[in-house]
């Protein structure tokens, strides 16, 4: 059975990188770039054991700060958990959980969104949820859309989505330092005040390798009775084959990612813009690869072929840099050659 993490802050089973295949001198460029980079916490993980852990800029092993959208790769196996025990279903109309007028469209249109829409970024939704297009039919990291979400999880179950996720990740996954909190400067279309996820990068590795148990870490069993999670990790749509169900997939041929596109006039009512790249977002990913990402190089990383989990948290990484490739091109330097190349 593979290692699974002590439940609380004792010590974690450190072992000699080289012992494992890893090159210490490659992980040592991968630390030393990290630490350019403003981080603060930093774990390489390899079969649950820690090849590499630091801490910089005054943070400890148990510090915890917002880590951005990684907050998503969490609402996506708290969405599975719920489809596994047959209480909700992806192709539920969102109104179905949230009434009648929870969008700025006419009815008919607002009951053509589903669930799925929602969780892969497909709604057809402006970020204050007037129409664009036929859901299905553009994809478009809407924000606002993502987080009614957690909103439905919360209307089927009658619960918090910290209940929520203390049930079905926290605690089956004994993340002791993970919790969500509000962010009172961010609201949705109706006023609803969004939360974030303040974790570390301990409690991310510990639920990174429940992913890479295909929903098992340990004796715990978080998921998945009816393949949710595989399609979850999986291409779930053809207009961004990079993305799943509020997932990344770093290694696909072409993806389209937030930012502005600088051949197409900023529109004012989305934010996070769109453009696509005709490129992996990693090229150097293996194909395995699955990601959380969060707003300034808040990461989760996890290959399966490379036993790898990886966890990055801190502050905002240079804007100018290719992040996510220069994180991989070191992890594959560091690590052994078993994964199926780029």
């Amino acid at each position: 059975m593979p290692y699974v993490p002590p439940p609380d802050d004792r010590p974690w089973e450190t072992v000699d990188p080289a012992d494992h295949g890893w090159d210490p001198a490659a992980l040592e460029d991968l630390a030393t770039f990290c630490a350019s980079q403003a981080t603060e916490q930093l774990i390489v993980a390899s079969r649950g054991r820690l090849m590499l852990e630091r801490c910089w800029q005054g943070a400890e092993p148990a510090s915890v700060r917002d880590v951005g959208s990684v907050q998503k790769g969490v609402t996506s196996v708290l969405v599975g958990s719920l489809v596994d025990r047959e209480q909700l279903s992806l192709d539920d109309p969102v109104s179905r959980w949230l009434g009648e007028g929870w969008t700025r469209t006419d009815p008919d249109r607002e009951r053509a969104i589903t669930l799925r829409h929602l969780v892969t970024m497909s709604s057809g939704l402006y970020d204050d949820f007037g129409y664009e297009a036929s859901p299905g039919t553009l994809w478009y990291y809407n924000n606002n859309a993502y987080h009614q979400v957690r909103k439905v999880l919360e209307a089927v179950t009658g619960k918090s989505t910290q209940a929520l996720s203390e049930e079905f990740v926290f605690g089956p996954l004994s993340m002791a330092h993970s919790t969500w909190v509000p962010r009172p400067a961010m609201v949705d279309p109706s006023g609803w005040v969004l939360c974030g996820l303040q974790t570390c990068a301990r409690d991310l590795v510990r639920f990174g390798l429940m992913i890479q148990g295909r929903g098992r870490s340990g004796d715990s069993v978080v998921l998945d009775q009816s393949g949710y999670l595989d399609a979850a990790l999986s291409s779930s749509q053809e207009l961004n084959p990079s993305y799943g169900y509020l997932w990344w997939l770093p290694s696909r041929p072409w993806a389209v990612v937030p930012g502005p596109d600088p051949a197409v006039a900023p529109d004012p009512r989305k934010a996070f813009g769109g453009r696509r790249l005709e490129h992996p977002i990693a090229p150097s990913a293996p194909d395995d690869a699955k990601a959380a990402l969060g707003i300034g190089g808040q990461r989760l990383y996890v290959s399966a072929g490379l036993d790898l989990v990886f966890a990055r948290i801190g502050g905002a990484v240079d804007e100018h840099l290719d992040f996510d490739e220069e994180l991989w091109r070191r992890l594959r330097a560091a690590s052994p050659d078993t994964a199926t190349p780029p």
